[in-house]
């Protein structure tokens, strides 16, 4: 019997492993270090933010995103690491949301998965408008893992990605696209 047990932990850990190594973690924590992935670079024009549907708000209305830095995040409710990635950009959100930054959520989880995506939200404390069945978007801004987020200026242009995370934070990204827009 402790034989058995052994064997299924061994499995199952051997499962995680390769399912984080899927999700585009390299075994060091790294998500890059295994593939040679193709980002919407800096410097790029962002793609349109389409959506099936949104929550916790249309950005498409009442002027939302008009004269703003934009932060997109990609997500999936099945996403662990998007999960725990979460309160930090709870905490991004509380220091800009007063100054002339939005952010967006993208997932490509369908409608079909509503109440799970608005669980998912009030679990995590996200409560900027998200889109679900962004997959256009999504494939757009070349999203080939998540969590993914970009910063775009208020000329549409991606000022900062996953790339720029080696030489600046998020937020170091978000304050230089505001310079821009003084």
């Amino acid at each position: 019997m402790k034989k058995d047990f052994t064997i299924a932990l061994v499995l199952v850990l051997a499962g995680v492993i390769l399912f984080t190594v899927w999700l585009g973690y390299g075994l060091n924590g790294n998500r890059r270090a295994s593939q040679n992935l193709t980002l919407l670079n800096v410097g790029e024009t962002a793609p349109p933010l389409k959506a099936e549907g949104w929550v916790n708000g249309n950005p498409h209305q009442n002027n939302y995103l008009e004269g703003k830095v934009i932060v997109v995040d990609a997500w999936a409710t099945w996403c662990g690491p998007c999960r725990m990635a979460a309160p930090h950009m709870v905490e991004i959100y509380e220091k800009f949301k007063d100054q002339k930054v939005a952010f967006i959520g993208l997932t490509s989880d369908s409608e079909e998965l509503l109440p799970e995506i608005k669980e998912w939200l009030s679990d995590t404390g996200i409560t900027w408008p998200n889109g679900y069945g962004a997959i256009d978007s999504l494939t757009a801004f070349k999203a080939e893992f998540i969590p993914q987020v970009w910063v775009v200026g208020t000329d549409g242009k991606i000022v900062w990605n996953e790339d720029s995370r080696s030489t600046e934070s998020l937020e170091e990204g978000i304050r230089q696209a505001l310079k821009k827009t003084d």
